[in-house]
């Protein structure tokens, strides 16, 4: 790497570790009631706007839904967080290799960030469900002992598994596309303190994807072929399993949405065939995953032909081999 590259890659992440701290949750109204005439998402972050059946629910049970929705993915954005992001980055910062100047203390920052937007969506679940939320943080999602107690030992040691800096993110943009949805919706539509944590979490996801793209190039695209590749593959597997089958995680969301609603019971075994159907469904790839919704992801496949095989999971991939390789 030549002097020049390295002072510019030094100077941003120096630019990345000292953005001012925003004081995230500081300027939320954490008492007054949550007003559940208003949405929580904006309605195209939702699984199930992409299944036929979504037309056939009232407009009671879309908002619930949609509310039910966002604190489902409150919890997993803050299991990503506070169990799984600021453990990789907690053993980076304690390595004491060869790092570009400035990641360090850039990596630091950003676990700092994690932990404090945990909390934030914690503290939305609880005002938006306080008798849910009262002695558990997990309602509407599952993990088991066995995935958790792996996901955490995987993240602890990145160096052996570099595919975290991958699934690192992936993630991070999905979750950045979300929130930069969710400012679209009329705010006399949406809740209030859901919109403030949006609009707070925007700017450090921002930051967060530049670091991402810095811990890729370090910790990853320096391995050998057989540890890219081994990475891939074990990337194909977790997006495979994990994060475009929507029946996985909304399944969970249409069960307590029928159990408040008796008239949605014969619905329910429809709307989970149709969600399982999506996986097939190239609208709803496009939401999740694709080049205007994971921008950096899909073109640093590009750059990464082991990579390339995700056109077979995701269906808004398309490799473009015109891009320089590294």
């Amino acid at each position: 790497m030549s002097t020049t590259i390295e002072a510019r890659q030094s100077s941003t992440l120096h630019r990345l570790a000292e953005a001012p701290v925003r004081p995230l949750g500081d300027e939320i109204d954490w008492h007054t009631p949550i007003d559940r005439s208003r949405w929580f998402l904006y309605q195209t972050t939702k699984t199930l706007y992409y299944a036929p059946i979504y037309s056939d629910l009232g407009l009671e049970h879309r908002r619930r839904y949609n509310q039910l929705t966002a604190m489902m993915t409150n919890e997993i954005i803050a299991f990503m967080e506070s169990e799984f992001l600021v453990a990789i980055l907690t053993a980076i910062s304690a390595m004491r290799n060869k790092q570009p100047e400035g990641l360090r203390a850039a990596v630091v920052r950003f676990a700092e960030d994690e932990r404090r937007h945990a909390d934030i969506w914690w503290n939305l679940n609880r005002l938006s469900e306080p008798m849910w939320y009262r002695t558990t943080k997990w309602r509407l999602i599952n993990i088991p002992p066995g995935v958790r107690s792996a996901a955490r030992f995987v993240a602890r040691h990145p160096l052996a598994f570099p595919v975290v800096f991958w699934l690192q993110l992936v993630q991070e943009e999905r979750s950045l596309d979300i929130s930069r949805r969710c400012m679209r919706v009329p705010v006399e539509s949406i809740e209030p303190r859901y919109l403030a944590a949006y609009a707070a979490h925007l700017p450090d996801e921002a930051r967060h994807v530049q670091i991402d793209r810095h811990l890729i190039d370090w910790y990853y695209r320096r391995r050998s072929p057989v540890v890219r590749r081994v990475s891939a593959h074990l990337f194909d597997l977790i997006v495979r399993a994990l994060l475009v089958a929507p029946v996985h995680s909304t399944g969970r969301v249409v069960r307590v949405l029928a159990d408040e609603y008796p008239e949605l019971q014969t619905l329910a075994p429809q709307m989970l065939t149709q969600l399982d159907a999506l996986q097939r469904s190239t609208e709803y790839h496009e939401m999740m995953y694709s080049s205007r919704t994971t921008p950096v992801t899909f073109a640093l496949f590009d750059e990464c032909p082991e990579f390339h095989t995700m056109s077979k999971v995701l269906l808004a991939y398309r490799p473009n081999t015109r891009r320089r390789k590294p």
